[in-house]
């Protein structure tokens, strides 16, 4: 379900979600194959900047519905959600999402997580939190997007087309539909030039200036407290 590739371009390492028969939907399971993976690849000193991508027409249209959960296996799963989009924000090097087609909720969570995007055309993300009666969105988008349009996505969970996601700062490069890719892999590939540590350094210090951490664990806290410790939502 995780493609690990390397070879691409010089230091980098692109992770591909390869499960495109039902758009690249997230269990638990591929969750936490992917955060080993992303894991992995923060410690490899041979690795300087990782790619996140996927097979299929869709970056992914969020945790997969069929997945058959119990109260404590929804805690388990957004805890493992939160275990992935956490290996994405600690690793000590630039992380670049290559988003086709649909990019929805946690899916859409692991992009914002992510350093630098790379849209394609017709690309489109959505953030249905609201509508889906669960908290999430906010802490990771206002660091993105800034907070006027966080708000918007949030709590309308509209969706927002490739054209002005790039406008409003959701993503930072917009390709031909089909070269996602092909083009985050030449992003990654400009910052593996970097020092390594001066690279590790300058991106913490990004997240500390931008009160990241902070509002992160903020939206952690109020995740526990909302699922109660059983995964039942707590009114």
């Amino acid at each position: 379900m995780i493609q690990v590739v390397d070879g691409m371009a010089a230091g980098v390492r692109t992770l591909l979600l390869d499960r495109p028969a039902a758009r690249n939907a997230l269990t638990t399971a591929m969750a936490e194959l992917l955060a080993d993976a992303v894991a992995d690849a923060a410690a490899d000193t041979g690795v300087r900047a990782l790619v996140i991508a996927t097979t299929g027409q869709d970056f992914g249209v969020g945790a997969d519905r069929d997945e058959e959960l119990g109260a404590a296996g929804r805690a388990r799963r957004m805890q493992v959600f939160s275990r992935l989009h956490m290996a994405v924000t600690d690793a000590p090097k630039a992380v670049v999402a290559a988003v086709e087609g649909r990019c929805v909720a946690v899916a859409a969570e692991l992009a914002a997580a992510c350093d630098l995007r790379v849209g394609a055309q017709a690309s489109s993300f959505r953030f249905p939190g609201a509508e889906m009666g669960i908290p999430i969105g906010a802490a990771r988008l206002i660091g993105v997007v800034g907070p006027a349009a966080a708000k918007d996505l949030v709590l309308t969970s509209r969706w927002t087309r490739a054209e002005e996601a790039l406008r409003i700062g959701l993503l930072q490069r917009l390709v031909p539909r089909g070269g996602a890719l092909k083009a985050a892999v030449e992003v990654a590939a400009h910052t593996a030039r970097a020092d390594p540590a001066t690279a590790a350094f300058l991106k913490r210090q990004l997240q500390v200036f931008c009160g990241d951490l902070e509002r992160i664990e903020a939206e952690r806290a109020t995740l526990d407290a909302f699922f109660g410790p059983k995964g039942e939502h707590v009114p």
